[in-house]
């Protein structure tokens, strides 16, 4: 029964979502994404725009990704988010997860790949500037 009620709870976050978005629909975010562990220094740089209910990830839009809808939750000034590119045409499915606080975003970036391999990532950033 518990897993009844989270699925339709989840399934009414994406539907209001994708309706009204949610408590950080309309902003933009300069991120920097490193893979984790300690001997991975290189890192990139990218920008999530959260509109529309959907996420938008520079990066993953070049390399043949879609805008996906996201799921956020509020509590406390503090919204917890999550959203998956599909692992369409060939591509591997990419969780993003991660948290803002005020002008701060962090999290991590999961590539589950189609070979069994699993690829994470750590993201840190600010809200853009107008």
């Amino acid at each position: 029964m518990k897993s009844l009620a989270g699925a339709f709870f989840a399934a009414v976050n994406l539907l209001y979502a994708a309706m009204f978005g949610g408590p950080i629909d309309g902003t933009a975010w300069d991120v920097k994404v490193k893979e984790e562990g300690f001997f991975h220094w290189t890192s990139h740089r990218d920008t999530l725009v959260f509109h529309g209910g959907k996420a938008v990830i520079a990066g993953e839009v070049a390399r043949g990704y879609s805008p996906a809808l996201y799921d956020a939750k509020d509590e406390s000034g503090v919204t917890d988010f999550s959203l998956t590119l599909s692992g369409e045409n060939g591509r591997d499915p990419v969780e993003w997860k991660g948290r803002v606080e005020g002008s701060h975003i962090s999290g991590v970036v999961i590539v589950r790949g189609r070979d069994g391999k699993t690829l994470r990532y750590v993201f840190t950033g600010e809200r853009k500037s107008n």
